[in-house]
């Protein structure tokens, strides 16, 4: 092999590695916003009266029934912890949030039910002017 056809290769070796110290980068510091929701469900579970939530070991903040909060958190692994005011031992557990989405919905009803409590959380669309209903939809089905 000559020196040319050396250099070339670590060349490419090292393009290689930062491209994959970027995305590995990018999957670990992944931005997400997290909704913790406290309100009753259309499924019947009643939420906690006053409970304090912490994510992350990061600052707990109080909420009470029907109140939502946000939270930035960056990663995919999570750890949740809910102190309640009545006495009942806190309630710990970790989770996952997947990368491709910007903002996710957590439940704490149908958290402490054991049911699937995180949702992708999607904003109304805007509403549209009479100039832009002329134009054709870019809108793609969700299934």
């Amino acid at each position: 092999m000559t020196q040319k056809d050396r250099r070339t290769c670590i060349r490419a070796i090292l393009v290689l590695l930062w491209i994959g110290l970027g995305v590995l980068l990018f999957i670990v510091y992944r931005g997400h916003t997290l909704l913790v929701d406290n309100h009753n469900t259309p499924e019947g579970l009643r939420a906690p009266d006053l409970i304090t939530v912490s994510v992350d070991g990061g600052k707990g903040l109080e909420f009470f029934r029907g109140d939502r909060d946000r939270f930035a958190v960056t990663g995919a692994r999570h750890r949740i912890r809910i102190e309640f005011s009545d006495g009942t031992p806190p309630f710990e557990q970790e989770f996952r949030l997947p990368i491709r989405d910007d903002m996710y919905i957590l439940s704490v009803p149908k958290m402490l039910e054991n049911l699937p409590f995180v949702e992708v959380f999607h904003t109304a669309p805007e509403p549209r002017t009479p100039e832009e209903e002329e134009l054709p939809s870019e809108e793609v089905p969700v299934p």
